[in-house]
């Protein structure tokens, strides 16, 4: 069984205990009753249970069950699996008022070392010969913008977008918007980025990544 179909199980198994089930007493059935319900082999429904682990949101006690890290609906744990569903336009939103800034913070914090970085990923996203890899260093690319930003909180919300992102919906989503014209476009848009951090240039650096967000928008969502 593919890990496409574990990691579907995990987000149905997320939205479930978003929803509040299994929330009397936190414990959630055993593998082989969920494998029953969803039709597939026991060790299918053990990854996808492993993914939920491995993001905190249950944890498993041997001999005794899986449990919900927990479940009081204002807890950490409790609003990132209230992310799970979180729809494409809302994000672009969100991208749209916290990537600019980042590239801001960037300009006037990064290191030399770490303004290579944010080179390298562009040059390897230029270099790319297919969707998939493409994709990879296109992440890589902005990940290393808000690592270059030097702010903790806003770099770890990052995380979690990208997490949110990496979801089979959304790999999907950006295959069918996928196309050579736009990957072009995309990777001068990036050139625009990494001059203006270059520069040094704060202003610059939000203009350029919010010029391409929206490109991305475009392209994704069509408006």
């Amino acid at each position: 069984m593919s890990r496409l179909v574990a990691d579907d199980i995990a987000t149905a198994l997320r939205q479930r205990i978003s929803a509040g089930e299994w929330g009397d007493d936190g414990r959630m059935p055993p593998e082989r009753d969920l494998a029953s319900q969803f039709g597939v082999a026991r060790n299918t429904v053990r990854r996808a249970v492993g993914l939920l682990e491995q993001d905190g949101t249950v944890i498993r006690h041997v001999g005794r069950g899986t449990f919900l890290a927990s479940s009081k609906p204002d807890s950490m744990a409790g609003v990132v699996m209230r992310m799970e569903g979180t729809s494409p336009a809302d994000m672009m939103e969100i991208r749209q008022l916290i990537e600019p800034a980042a590239a801001s913070f960037a300009a006037r914090n990064a290191s030399s070392g770490e303004l290579a970085a944010v080179q390298a990923a562009h040059q390897s996203a230029r270099d790319a010969s297919d969707m998939p890899a493409f994709e990879h260093w296109d992440a890589e690319f902005h990940h290393t913008i808000f690592a270059c930003s030097r702010n903790e909180f806003l770099k770890e919300i990052h995380n979690l977008m990208r997490i949110l992102r990496n979801q089979s919906p959304w790999f999907e989503m950006k295959k069918r918007s996928f196309s050579e014209d736009r990957r072009q476009a995309y990777c001068s848009e990036h050139q625009a980025i990494v001059d203006a951090l270059l520069s040094r240039d704060p202003d610059g650096a939000n203009a350029a990544m919010h010029a391409h967000l929206r490109t991305v928008e475009r392209n994704l969502l069509g408006r």
